[in-house]
């Protein structure tokens, strides 16, 4: 998955703007996922790129998009 799938997936499954979704940007401050849209985003996600999601072990780590999107990409 490169990080253009991945920012295309997360605009479409939180209607967030695809140029708001930046490596630095944080998920809840800028562009405002609360901690139930983050389990729902982190639930498709893993779908969607075949990740098996009991490979990422510390959610609570996930603060930005960049690290989600190693999370899921299996760059922790």
């Amino acid at each position: 998955m490169t990080f253009a799938d991945f920012q295309q997936s997360l605009s479409e499954l939180s209607r967030v703007p695809v140029y708001s979704i930046r490596e630095d940007a944080s998920l809840r401050d800028d562009l405002g996922i609360d901690s139930l849209q983050m389990v729902n985003l982190i639930v498709r996600l893993t779908e969607q790129f075949g990740v098996d999601i009991g490979q990422i072990s510390d959610m609570g780590a996930i603060h930005t998009v960049g690290s989600m999107y190693c999370f899921l990409a299996g760059r922790r």
